[in-house]
C-alpha cells in the first residue's frame, strides 16, 4: 500500500512523460523553423486549434481516473472494468466526432483564426492531418491515465519517448528528404499516436492483464457514465474557462505591438516549463487521494494534500528561482533582441509569485477533483478567471500604463485568490461527502 501513496514514484515518471511531451513540441517547431520559418505560421494554427479540441475530449479521462483512483481504493474491480470499457468507448466516438469536425469545416476555423493567405493552404493541409490524429489521441489518452492509475506511469513516460523518437526522427527525414512540408509532418504526428496506443495496449494486456472486450464497450450504464461525467465535465469547464480567459489576455497584449505579442509568445512557453512540477506533483498526489477516499481513509486524504501541497511549493520555488537567476543565459540562447529583453525582463520576477500561487491552486483543484468535489473548483475557476484575472489585467494594462506587467498581475491575483478559496474549501472537510463509491 506504501508504494501504491508513494508521491514520489508517481510524480517522477509524470514529470518525466510531461518534459517529453513539451520537448517534442519544441524539437519539431525548431526543425520546422530551420526548414522554413514561414510554415511554422501554418503550423501553429493548427496546434492551436487541436490543443481546443483535446481539451474538449479529454474531460472523460479526468473522470476515469477518479472514478478508477475511488474503485480501486474500495476494491470494487467491477466499476473499474465498466469505467475503463465505457470511456475508451464514449471518448473514441468523441475524437471521432471532432476529427470528423476538423476535417468537413477545419477551412473554416483557419477563416476564423484569420490565418493569413500565404499560409492559408499549408495550414489546412497540416490541420486535417490532425483532426486524424485527434481520433488516436482520444484513445491515447485515456489508456495512459488507466496506466498512470495502477502506478506504472513509467511505461506512459516511455511511450512518450518512443512517440517522440519516432515523430522527431520522421520529421526529420520528411523536412530533409522529401517535399510533403506540413503533410509529412502532420503524417509523423499520426504514425507516432498509433505506435503509443500499441504500446499501451500491450502494457494492458501483458503487465496488467485487462482484457479490453469488444462486446463490453458497448455496453454502457447510466450510474458509471454519471460518476464520470460528474467529475469529467466540471474538469472540461474549467479548462475552456482558463482557455478563454487566456485568449482575451491574449487580445489584450496583442493591442500593445508585435514586440509585446512576441514577448508572450515567447515567455508563455517557458512559464509552460516552470509549471511542469507542479503540474507532475499535482496529478499525483490526484491519485492518491482518489485512492484513499475510496478506501475511506478520509484523514489520511486530508493530510497527504497538506505534504504535496508543501512539497510542490518548495519545489517550484526552487525551479522559477533557478528560471529567475538564469534569466540573462536563457535569453541570450532564445537570441532575444534588446528590444524584447525590456519587456520580457520583469516576467521573470512576475513569475516567481505567479508560479507559486499557480501550483498552490492546481494542487488543491486536483485534490478536490479526486475527492469528487469537482463543481467547486469549476465554479471558483468562474468567478476569479473571468471575474478578476481579466479586470485587473485589463484596467492595470490600459487604465495605468503597465502594459503586458499588468495582464500578468491579473493572472497573480487569480491564482492566488483561486488557490486560497479552493485550500479554504479543503479545509473545511465538505468534500468528504462527495465521494462517487
Amino acid at each position: 500500500m506504501s508504494k501504491q501513496l508513494s508521491l514520489k514514484a508517481l510524480a517522477v515518471p509524470i514529470f518525466l512523460e510531461m518534459f517529453l511531451r513539451y520537448l517534442s513540441l519544441m524539437v519539431n517547431t525548431y526543425m520546422v523553423s530551420k526548414h522554413s520559418a514561414y510554415l511554422v505560421g501554418s503550423m501553429g494554427a493548427g496546434n492551436q486549434i487541436l490543443d481546443l479540441f483535446i481539451t474538449i475530449f479529454s474531460f472523460l479521462s479526468v473522470g476515469c481516473s477518479v472514478v478508477m483512483a475511488q474503485a480501486l481504493g474500495a476494491r470494487d474491480y467491477v466499476l473499474v472494468n465498466k469505467a475503463i470499457h465505457q470511456s475508451l468507448f464514449l471518448n473514441a466516438l468523441l475524437g471521432f466526432a471532432c476529427a470528423l469536425l476538423i476535417v468537413l469545416f477545419g477551412d473554416i476555423l483557419l477563416s476564423v483564426l484569420n490565418v493569413p493567405k500565404g499560409q492559408f493552404e499549408q495550414a489546412s493541409i497540416y490541420l486535417h492531418m490532425l483532426g486524424i490524429c485527434l481520433f488516436f489521441d482520444s484513445i491515447g489518452i485515456v489508456l495512459a491515465a488507466i496506466v498512470r492509475i495502477y502506478n506504472l506511469a513509467y511505461f506512459v513516460a516511455l511511450t512518450s519517448l518512443v512517440m517522440n523518437f519516432i515523430s522527431v526522427g520522421l520529421n526529420y527525414y520528411t523536412l530533409n528528404h522529401t517535399d510533403w512540408e506540413l503533410w509529412g509532418v502532420g503524417l509523423a504526428t499520426i504514425i507516432g499516436r498509433i505506435g503509443a496506443i500499441f504500446i499501451l495496449l500491450l502494457v494492458l494486456y501483458f503487465k496488467l492483464h485487462i482484457k479490453i472486450i469488444f462486446s463490453q464497450l458497448f455496453n454502457l450504464q447510466k450510474s458509471v457514465l454519471k460518476k464520470i461525467l460528474n467529475i469529467g465535465s466540471f474538469s472540461a469547464g474549467e479548462n475552456l474557462i482558463w482557455i478563454i480567459q487566456y485568449m482575451i489576455a491574449l487580445s489584450f497584449v496583442y493591442t500593445l505591438g508585435e514586440e509585446n505579442a512576441s514577448v508572450q509568445t515567447i515567455y508563455f512557453q517557458i512559464s509552460m516549463f516552470i509549471m511542469l512540477t507542479g503540474q507532475a506533483i499535482s496529478l499525483a498526489n490526484e491519485i492518491i487521494i482518489g485512492k484513499l477516499v475510496g478506501a475511506k481513509f478520509s484523514n489520511v486524504a486530508y493530510k497527504h494534500t497538506w505534504v504535496a501541497l508543501y512539497f510542490s511549493l518548495i519545489v517550484t520555488l526552487c525551479v522559477v528561482l533557478s528560471v529567475f537567476f538564469g534569466k540573462e543565459f536563457i535569453m541570450d540562447r532564445l537570441g532575444i533582441e534588446s528590444i524584447f529583453r525590456e519587456i520580457m525582463l520583469p516576467l521573470f520576477t512576475i513569475s516567481i509569485i505567479l508560479e507559486l500561487g499557480r501550483t498552490f491552486n492546481i494542487v488543491m483543484v486536483n485534490s478536490l477533483r479526486a475527492s469528487g468535489d469537482a463543481k467547486f473548483p469549476f465554479i471558483t475557476g468562474i468567478i476569479f478567471m473571468l471575474g478578476v484575472s481579466l479586470p485587473v489585467g485589463y484596467i492595470l494594462c490600459f487604465n495605468f500604463n503597465l502594459g503586458i506587467i499588468g495582464v500578468w498581475i491579473g493572472f497573480c491575483s487569480d491564482e492566488w485568490l483561486r488557490g486560497l478559496c479552493n485550500a479554504y474549501r479543503w479545509k473545511s472537510r465538505k468534500w468528504q461527502n462527495k465521494a462517487l463509491v
